[in-house]
Parts: C-alpha cells; sequence; structure tokens
C-alpha cells in the first residue's frame, strides 16, 4: 500500500530526511527565524567595531538564540505528527527504543542548528570582513564561539522538553510548545543583562558558565528521557 510504502521509507530515513520533512511543514517558521536572523546581523556589527560599547556585542547571543528555538520547533511538531499517525508506533514495532526514535528527532533538530550558524557565522564575518577588513574578526570569533555554545544547548534542551512534554500529553494537537520554549528562554534571559553588568572580560566568563549550566541541563534530560519517556507514550 501507499501509505505503509512512506511509512517505511520515513522508518529508513536518517535524521537529514526527517529534517527535510519537518522545515516543509513550518515554513512560517522557517521564514520569520530567518528574517530575525538577518535584524541581528545589523545589530552585531556595529556593537563589535565600536569600542565603546564594552560588552555590548555579547546581546548578540540572546538574541541569536530566538531564531534558532523557532527554527527548529517544526521538528517537535512534526515529532507529534508522527505520533498521532502510527509513525512511532511502527518504528516501536521495528524493534527502535524510544531512546532511538528520540534520538532521530534531536539528531534533526541539530542538523538544523549548525546549518544555521554556519550560514549565520560566514554571513557576519562576511560583511564584517567586506567592511573594515580582518580587525574586528576576532571579536565576532569570540562571541560567535560562545553563541553557539549557548544555542545548541538550548536546542537540545527545549526539543527535549517538547518531545518528552509531548510523549505524557493525551490531545493530538501540540507538544506543549509555549511551556518548552518559555522554560528554554528563561535559561537565557540573563544574556540580556550579564553585558550591562560586567565588563567585556568578565561578562565572557559568566556567558560561558552559563552555556555550562544549560548544556549539563540538557544533558541531563536526554539522560534521564528513557525514563521519563515510558514505550506506550509513544502511541497515538
Amino acid at each position: 500500500m501507499a501509505g505503509d510504502n512512506m511509512i517505511t521509507r520515513i522508518a529508513r530515513s536518517p535524521a537529514l530526511s526527517t529534517a527535510r520533512r519537518a522545515l516543509g511543514l513550518g515554513k512560517y517558521y522557517v521564514f520569520i527565524s530567518l528574517v530575525t536572523g538577518l535584524g541581528v546581523l545589523f545589530f552585531i556589527i556595529p556593537a563589535c567595531v565600536n569600542p565603546g560599547t564594552g560588552a555590548l556585542p555579547l546581546l548578540a547571543i540572546p538574541f541569536t538564540v530566538s531564531p534558532m528555538v523557532m527554527l527548529v520547533t517544526p521538528i517537535a511538531i512534526l515529532f507529534v505528527y508522527d505520533k498521532n499517525n502510527g509513525v512511532l508506533e511502527y518504528l516501536l514495532s521495528l524493534g527502535m527504543t524510544q531512546r532511538d526514535i528520540y534520538l532521530r528527532y534531536l539528531n534533526a533538530s541539530l542538523i538544523v542548528a549548525f546549518a544555521y550558524l554556519a550560514a549565520f557565522f560566514a554571513l557576519n564575518a562576511g560583511y564584517l570582513y567586506a567592511l573594515f577588513g580582518a580587525a574586528h574578526l576576532q571579536e565576532l570569533l569570540t562571541v560567535f564561539s560562545i553563541g553557539f555554545a549557548i544555542s545548541v544547548s538550548t536546542v537540545m534542551f527545549v526539543i527535549t522538553l517538547m518531545m518528552e512534554f509531548s510523549s505524557l500529553q493525551k490531545p493530538r494537537a501540540g507538544a506543549n510548545q509555549p511551556l518548552a520554549i518559555t522554560l528554554g528562554l528563561v535559561g537565557v534571559a540573563p544574556g540580556y543583562f550579564i553585558p550591562f553588568a560586567f565588563p567585556f572580560s568578565t561578562a565572557i566568563a559568566v556567558e560561558i558558565l552559563q552555556a555550562a549550566i544549560i548544556a549539563a541541563v540538557a544533558l541531563v534530560l536526554m539522560a534521564l528521557s528513557g525514563r521519563l519517556i515510558q514505550r506506550e507514550k509513544f502511541l497515538p
């Protein structure tokens, strides 16, 4: 049957195919995240080249996370869609574990995150270099490195929560995205105040600590996913 063939292809598809399916379902999220990312581009460059801004360039970090979270939200929506249409049940019947299924969607989220961040850094670096040469690339690299760590950690945290919330819910519509996104952005919120509270060198250390805390919480949730998500919760 055509439906069976489609589900079989889905079951065999790698994380990249899962990411493509999700982005196809969430074109609105993709558009908004890209527009927001371009807005950050025109914010970070003046901050990086103005020596009087202190730690202000670090504001680009929390502003980078917001479009990232929006960009990966369709993957959580796809998880709910696949659950409600019996795809996850089919994957279980093939012998996959809850963790195998969970990692499929998480890996898809990380692929999207890495692709976005790579494009974001290349665009910023190219624009900065075209305007000022290599003079300020070090500042950009510092800001981007911390932003990369926080963005990826937050994506892991939010996607994990969305899927775990979804697996504990009976309603067919949604993975409790608002609550998961809110909790994820709460972890990022200090980034809006750190640049104003500390000089640049101290602010960098605080931001690195923030990234480590978010990553630790995300890794704990990943480790506990097998216990938090029981097998029967993957059924429609």
